[in-house]
């Protein structure tokens, strides 16, 4: 990871702390508690907002570069792979629970801008799924921008669950992560409807009704059974 990158998610997890002080808070009292200028941060930041959404955006980069500890990732399955996004952005929000818990919905949820969070979170899904050799050949139909906003939509739920859990280290949090990879797994990895296809695709081949169809005289019902030999001999 830059040290600029770094550098500016200490930043934004410095602004959490003050936003929760002050909404109002000013970029000169976030400089003066990281002991910088306010200078250092307009040249990374625009304004108070953008360090704020960078927060969100942060959470995906902090959770891609954990994906470089992860000797073995690519051997990870489709669940395990998805649940290891959920619990490390579970994780990275624990630590600021309560900025998440206020600021989630308005900034991420229901953001009505190009968020860059939302954003990152579809392309990691698109990556995990493109990347799987073990999802089903008919299940790529399905695999859309209406699936990542499903799945997206499915986190936020997550996150609500998330929101209102005071079991042991949310324990039930991380269970129903849990078991939503597994649930999508078992969709995506299911032979069943590959099966059905072949089958279909076995019986079309070689059905009579496919040679019917397939004749040079298809608009002619003769080729087909008895009225064939009664063309035949009307022929002679």
């Amino acid at each position: 990871m830059k040290n600029e990158t770094r550098l500016k998610i200490k930043i934004s997890e410095a602004a959490t702390n003050r936003y929760l002080s002050n909404t109002r808070f000013t970029i000169q009292s976030l400089a003066d508690s990281l002991d910088m200028s306010a200078k250092d941060i307009f040249d990374l930041f625009p304004n108070r907002r953008s360090i704020l959404d960078y927060f969100y955006e942060s959470r995906m980069i902090l959770y891609k570069d954990s994906l470089s500890t992860l000797e073995d990732y690519h051997e990870f399955s489709l669940s395990e792979k998805l649940n290891h996004l959920f619990l490390t952005l579970l994780d990275s929000f624990e630590e600021h629970r309560e900025f998440t818990l206020v600021t989630y919905k308005e900034m991420v949820a229901l953001d009505r801008r190009r968020n860059a969070f939302r954003r990152l979170f579809k392309e990691e899904l698109k990556k995990i799924f493109n990347d799987d050799p073990q999802i089903t050949r008919s299940s790529c139909i399905i695999q859309n921008e209406l699936l990542w906003k499903s799945i997206l939509l499915q986190f936020h739920g997550l996150i609500a669950f998330w929101a209102n859990d005071s079991s042991r280290m949310r324990e039930n949090s991380m269970a129903l992560a849990d078991k939503w990879s597994s649930f999508i797994e078992e969709i995506f990895y299911t032979k069943i409807i590959d099966k059905g296809f072949d089958l279909g695709k076995y019986l079309w081949m070689n059905s009579s009704l496919s040679k019917c169809m397939t004749s040079d005289n298809f608009n002619v019902p003769s080729l087909c059974g008895r009225d064939q030999k009664y063309q035949e001999k009307k022929n002679e």
